[in-house]
C-alpha cells in the first residue's frame, strides 16, 4: 500500500482526516481542507467501508473516478512527505518516507468530489492519483496550473513518474 499517511506543514494526515488542497474550479484558485478518502457524488455522503484514498491512473475512466476526471475536479494535495512500501531484490517489503530534495512542500495530483447526505452538509473529499505500482503523482511547480485548469488530455500528459534522483528516501 502506498501513502498510508503523508505530512504537511501542520502535521500528519491519515485516511479519513482533513488534508490541505488547492483547487481552481468555477472561480478563483482557493486553498481549503478536504476529507482524504473520496466519497463520490452518488454515494450521498456515505463513505464506503474502505477509504478511497487512491485514484489509480489505469482506473480514471471507471465509474468511481470518471465524473471528477472528466469534469476537471482536480486538486493539488500539498505535502512535505509521503510513505510508501518498496520491495527489495528478495521481495521483502520495507516502508520508506519520501520527500523531494527541493522544495520543502510539494504538490501531489488529486481528484475531488462533492457528496451530500440526505440530512447533512455537503462533504468535499479527495483521493491521490497514483501511477502503476501505487506511487502518487508528484507535480512540479511548472505543471500545477495545467493540472488544475487544463483539459483532461493536458492533465493526463502530466501523469508520469517523478525522478527518483529528486527524492530523498528514509526508512520508516
Amino acid at each position: 500500500m502506498v501513502c498510508i499517511c503523508y505530512q504537511f506543514d501542520h502535521g500528519e494526515a491519515h485516511p479519513g482526516q482533513p488534508v490541505p488542497v488547492v483547487r481552481e474550479f468555477d472561480g478563483p484558485r482557493e486553498s481549503l481542507d478536504m476529507r482524504w478518502g473520496l466519497i463520490p457524488y452518488a454515494a450521498r455522503g456515505k463513505p464506503g467501508e474502505s477509504p478511497v484514498i487512491h485514484a489509480p491512473l489505469q482506473e480514471l475512466d471507471s465509474n468511481l473516478y470518471r465524473g471528477p476526471w472528466l469534469n476537471g475536479q482536480r486538486c493539488l494535495q500539498l505535502a512535505t512527505s509521503f510513505q510508501f512500501w518498496k520491495a527489495d531484490q528478495q521481495g521483502r517489503r520495507s516502508c520508506y518516507r519520501a520527500r523531494p530534495v527541493n522544495p520543502a512542500t510539494f504538490a501531489l495530483a488529486g481528484l475531488w468530489d462533492r457528496s451530500q447526505p440526505p440530512d447533512g452538509a455537503m462533504i468535499e473529499s479527495c483521493a491521490l492519483v497514483t501511477l502503476p505500482g501505487g506511487v502518487p503523482v508528484i507535480l512540479g511547480a511548472a505543471d500545477e496550473a495545467a493540472w488544475l485548469t487544463g483539459t483532461a488530455a493536458e492533465a493526463a500528459a502530466l501523469l508520469r513518474p517523478f525522478p527518483m534522483t529528486n527524492l530523498h528516501l528514509t526508512p520508516v
